[in-house]
């Protein structure tokens, strides 16, 4: 137990302040590949980081962790922490920042993974000024490895009690898994993925100010997953349905401004994605919304991917229309713009709702109709009743355990409708004394992914009203993070093309 606390602590020593206090960039032409000139080239996961930043680069990130951290020395806060750790350790391998690490600390600190059952398989790698220095380090901290391999120019010591290993090859301080260690050792005479040209492609497209990069190819992280994460009927469907994309490279770049941290994903052919015209309708007391453009046609595109997975589907489709009296294309084609939202300071208040804009506001009058009909079959005297809408249209609440465990209500007004959880949630989704989009986190964080648009909100302070109105106050860990919590405002998505690839960005603002 005490080995393999001690082998993840050299990793988070090395890679916390790496992955915050990080900058790098180049272009495909010359693209420094770091860490990753030690990683086999058939790693699921990679990531890096440069742990000494300079210009642009450092004061962002600084300024951002100033808020984090509530420090206007965030690199000494950072150094404090890994000092506390080092004293945590037996006597004979207790370290400090300052006397153990920084004197053969590189500029980048790496790490990959090439298998996420069990127990994982994985490694960090960290370039050294001292290859020697860091070796010393690793002995110290594991002073119960021994030599268990040697090529002649590079050895391998392991822990036998855990089978954690290091070695040092070239300018890499490698540490982690045995087999992983051995692999990452092997790539250093020829098959990094360093000496990939879709690795240099793919990164060498990224942001030159970035702090780190994430990298995988999606075919690669889905076998590493092993069937007990993913079981094979699912992997199967994932492959039929996405097919050659799941080929295609997906690259990373994390960010900061003096006000956010930012993840940018980049990879995948292009696709669609405009922001729903629901999502800033929502009601401003809502923490947690999430739009979809024009769900009809989303809807389409997955049962166009999945059908020949479902058994039976066109009986099934030939069933919908006789119960409907409308086709599927129908029933897909009058779903326009969505929103759901969450909404509550406590577990008797929370609630929310699911605003659709209908493009054919006829058939899905009629089909509300239906579905009422039909749920009044088997629900007692009264689970069913009539709601009045201040500015006209139908609506039904549905007070009936066996359909749900809490009050349903179903609306639809005009072009628009409502399924609300809670009693007045129609009313409220329909006509919101103050709408989302007024609301000053989310102005905000909408003008960080504007060329995207808004795909998922969360405002991280309504969050924290919840958490601690439900008791998580009396929670010890909750009070050692709050400090850091209280400095976020939100978190926000976005999503749509870069060029002829798909594109992600999501970003965390700070107070």
């Amino acid at each position: 137990m005490t080995r393999r606390r001690l082998s993840a602590t050299l990793l988070a020593c090395l890679a916390l302040p790496a992955a915050i206090l990080a900058g790098c960039g180049g272009g495909s032409s010359s693209v420094d590949v770091g860490p990753a000139a030690a990683v086999p080239e058939n790693a699921a996961l990679y990531l890096d980081a440069t742990v000494k930043p300079t210009g642009t680069a450092k004061s962002d990130v600084d300024q951002a962790l100033n808020k984090l951290l509530k420090t206007s020395d965030p690199g000494s806060k950072l150094i404090s922490l890994i000092d506390q750790v080092g004293k945590s350790q037996p006597a004979n391998e207790r370290f400090t920042y300052q006397a153990d690490i920084a004197p053969w600390l590189g500029e980048k600190v790496g790490a990959f993974f090439t298998s996420f059952s069990a127990s994982g398989d994985g490694a960090a790698v960290v370039e050294t000024t001292n290859p020697a220095q860091a070796l010393a380090f690793a002995k110290k901290s594991e002073s119960g490895a021994t030599q268990t391999s040697s090529d002649g120019s590079t050895t391998i010591y392991t822990n036998p009690v855990d089978q954690d290993s290091f070695a040092t090859v070239d300018k890499f301080l490698i540490t982690g898994r045995q087999t992983a260690v051995k692999a990452a050792v092997d790539a250093t005479h020829g098959g990094a993925l360093g000496d990939s040209s879709d690795f240099k492609d793919a990164i060498g497209n990224l942001p030159d100010d970035r702090l780190g990069t994430f990298y995988t190819v999606p075919k690669t992280f889905i076998d590493a997953l092993g069937p007990a994460a993913l079981p094979p009927s699912s992997k199967a469907a994932i492959e039929q349905s996405a097919g050659d994309q799941l080929d295609s490279p997906v690259s990373g770049a994390v960010s900061a401004t003096a006000s956010s941290f930012n993840v940018d994903f980049v990879g995948g052919s292009s696709v669609d994605t405009p922001q729903s015209t629901v999502l800033a309708d929502v009601p401003s007391t809502a923490w947690l919304a999430v739009g979809i453009g024009n769900l009809g046609d989303l809807v389409k595109r997955e049962l166009e991917q999945f059908k020949n997975q479902i058994p039976n589907f066109d009986a099934i489709s030939q069933q919908i229309q006789a119960t409907t009296g409308s086709s599927l294309d129908d029933l897909e084609g009058s779903l326009g713009d969505a929103a759901f939202y969450v909404q509550g300071e406590t577990r008797r208040s929370i609630g929310g709702a699911l605003v659709v804009h209908t493009n054919k506001p006829d058939l899905t009058g009629r089909l509300i109709g239906q579905f009422l009909s039909l749920a009044r079959l088997g629900a007692p005297a009264g689970a069913i009743k009539p709601i009045q809408l201040s500015g006209g249209g139908t609506g039904y609440q549905i007070n009936d355990p066996s359909i749900a465990s809490q009050i349903v209500e179903v609306a639809q007004q005009g072009d628009t409708i409502v399924i609300g959880v809670g009693a007045g949630s129609a009313q409220q989704a329909l006509s919101p004394a103050t709408k989302l989009g007024d609301s000053q986190p989310f102005s905000t964080a909408s003008g960080q992914v504007s060329s995207l648009g808004t795909d998922f909100f969360l405002d991280t302070q309504k969050v924290l009203q919840y958490a601690e109105a439900t008791g998580a106050t009396s929670d010890p860990n909750y009070q050692q993070v709050k400090p850091y919590l209280d400095a976020i405002s939100y978190l926000v998505t976005g999503s749509g093309s870069k060029g002829d690839q798909a594109e992600v960005r999501a970003v965390l603002g700070l107070k």
